[in-house]
């Protein structure tokens, strides 16, 4: 279907009730085809959004984390890591890690 920028300014929504019927319509100025309005094209990849337990998996199985969360975090509550297997804590390693100063 041919419309002129004429009257695609007068009634845009007759072209566009023509492209989701799946036509194509292009637009012409001084009869010539200057643009083409085509419907979207359907995505063959459309998935549904991976539940909460599946998006952890993969973060795990990745290696962003090393496993899901216990507990929701509770601003202002203080984490207390056990010191490890040397008697290190958490402080002194990251002491450790931020080198001399």
């Amino acid at each position: 279907m041919r419309v002129s920028i004429r009257e695609l300014k007068a009634n845009p929504t007759r072209a566009i009730a023509l492209m989701r019927q799946g036509k194509q319509v292009q637009i012409t100025s001084h009869r010539k085809v200057v643009a083409e309005l085509v419907p979207p094209r359907q995505q063959a990849t459309d998935k549904a959004e991976p539940s909460d337990d599946e998006a952890m998996q993969r973060l795990m199985d990745a290696g962003y984390i090393a496993e899901a969360a216990t507990q929701p975090f509770r601003p202002g509550k203080a984490i207390v890591f056990p010191p490890g297997p040397d008697g290190q804590t958490m402080s002194d390693l990251v002491i450790e890690l931020r080198g001399p100063r």
